[in-house]
C-alpha cells in the first residue's frame, strides 16, 4: 500500500483481453466504510494528474465515494474523469426511532419480526448482547468466524476463516477499532451457543455493517432477522450513531437488505485516465462495459 498526498492508495493491475495496465486505486473494497480524503486534506486541481505522473499509472480509481465526498467535488474539476454510480447502500434512519422504524415496514415483515422474535427470544429464551470489547482475547471472534463458516460461505471456502490473509485482516481491524473505542457487536445467544452475529464500526454517527453471519441449525427461526431488528433497536438508542448501513457493493442491493432500509445511498465511482493511448483503452472498456450493463438490464426487464 502506498501513501501519497495523504490518500490511502494502492497498486492495481488494469486488464484488457490479454494486456494489463498498471493502475493506481483508492484503498477501498465492498466492505469499506466510504472513501474520502481526511477532514481538513485539501484536494489540490492537479492531484489526478500528479498521482498518473508519480505512478506512471494509466488510471487513478476512487470507488465508494458519497455525493457529498471532497473527492467526488474535486473529481468534477479533473481533466479526463469520468463519473458514474457505483453501488447503492440501503440504510436504515436511526433517528426517527425504533417504534417509527418498525411501523414504516410492510404489513408481512412485521408480523415475520413480531413471530420470529417471539419464538426467538421468548420461547426459546435466546437473548441478545452488544459490545464493544475487543472480541479476540476471549475467544469471541473465533467463535464468530465459526458462525460465518457454518453456512453456504464455508461450503463455498469464501469465509473468512477459510482465507489466512483475510482472518489476519478482520482480526486487526476489530482491534484496532476497539481500541479506537468505534467497534460495535451484535450477539444472539442460544444459551452458550452464538446463534448470530453483527459487527460494524462507527464513523460520522454511521454504523457500517462489515460482517453477518448465522448458524444455518436456527434457520428456521431467522435469528439472522432477529438479531438485525434488535441490533437496529440498540442503535435507535445509542447516541453516538444516526444511521444503521447495511453496506452495498453494487446497484442491486440484496432483497433482504432492502426489506431493512428506510433509503439507499448512492456510492460513486470516479476514473481519472492516462491522456495517453493506455488512457484511452481503459477509457474506451469502461464506457463499452457500462453500456453492455444498460442493454443487459433492460433485457432483463422487459423479460420480468
Amino acid at each position: 500500500m502506498t501513501y501519497r498526498h495523504a490518500l490511502p492508495m494502492i497498486a492495481a493491475r488494469e486488464p484488457i483481453g490479454p494486456l494489463a495496465f498498471a493502475g493506481l486505486r483508492g484503498a477501498t473494497n465492498p466492505h469499506s466504510a466510504h472513501y474520502d480524503a481526511a477532514p481538513g486534506i485539501a484536494i489540490a486541481d492537479d492531484l489526478a494528474e500528479r498521482l498518473l505522473a508519480e505512478s506512471g499509472a494509466a488510471s487513478v480509481r476512487f470507488d465508494y465515494l458519497r455525493d457529498d465526498a471532497v473527492l467526488l467535488a474535486a473529481a468534477a474539476r479533473w481533466p479526463r474523469a469520468r463519473i458514474a454510480p457505483h453501488a447503492v447502500s440501503p440504510v436504515v434512519d436511526c433517528r426517527v426511532g425504533y417504534d417509527t422504524w418498525f411501523a414504516a415496514r410492510s404489513k408481512r415483515i412485521r408480523q415475520r419480526l413480531r413471530r420470529d422474535g417471539r419464538e426467538a427470544l421468548c420461547e426459546h429464551k435466546m437473548r441478545c448482547e452488544f459490545s464493544t470489547d475487543d472480541p479476540v482475547p476471549s475467544g469471541l471472534f473465533d467463535a464468530m468466524l465459526s458462525v460465518e463458516r457454518s453456512g453456504w460461505k464455508g461450503r463455498g471456502g469464501t469465509a473468512i476463516a477459510d482465507n489466512p490473509a483475510e482472518r489476519s485482516f478482520y482480526t486487526a481491524l476489530v482491534q484496532r477499532a476497539a481500541a479506537a473505542g468505534v467497534l460495535r457487536i451484535a450477539l444472539l445467544w442460544d444459551g452458550e451457543r452464538l446463534a448470530a452475529f453483527e459487527f460494524g464500526v462507527v464513523g460520522g454517527r454511521r454504523l457500517f455493517l462489515l460482517k453477518v453471519g448465522y448458524d444455518e441449525r436456527y434457520a428456521d427461526l431467522s435469528v439472522g432477522y432477529v438479531l438485525a431488528a434488535e441490533h437496529i433497536r440498540q442503535c435507535c438508542d445509542d447516541p453516538a450513531i444516526d444511521w444503521y448501513d447495511k453496506m452495498g457493493n453494487g446497484m442491486s442491493p440484496a432483497e433482504y437488505k432492502m426489506r431493512f432500509a428506510d433509503q439507499c445511498d448512492t456510492l460513486y465511482r470516479v476514473t481519472v485516465y492516462a491522456a495517453d493511448w493506455r488512457g484511452w483503452l481503459l477509457h474506451a472498456r469502461d464506457v463499452l462495459r457500462a453500456r453492455a450493463k444498460r442493454w443487459r438490464d433492460r433485457l432483463r426487464a422487459r423479460k420480468a
